[in-house]
């Protein structure tokens, strides 16, 4: 079955349902997460901010920071990029 997304939806980058759902809902700033998973504060800062895409080693870090699949990321950027092009 296939799934079409209806085009009333708001599109979000993945950095900010990352920043809205995960940071904000648990009170942690972008330095502590960045510190507390190896990552690169301006990285995290860029990809919260919209400024860059997930990247498939991205993907697994935040898999491994959220528990939430790579899988998940990368098909919510692909989403987020297909319907901005179409806009």
């Amino acid at each position: 079955m296939e799934i079409i997304r209806s085009n009333k939806l708001p599109v979000k980058h993945p950095g900010e349902i990352f920043n809205s759902r995960i940071l904000k809902r648990h009170d942690i700033s972008i330095t502590e997460a960045a510190n507390k998973k190896g990552l690169e504060q301006f990285s995290l800062n860029n990809f919260v901010s919209g400024n860059i895409s997930v990247t498939p080693p991205l993907t697994v870090k935040l898999e491994n920071i959220t528990g939430i699949s790579a899988g998940f990321w990368l098909n919510l950027q692909q989403s987020n990029t297909r319907y901005i092009k179409n806009s």
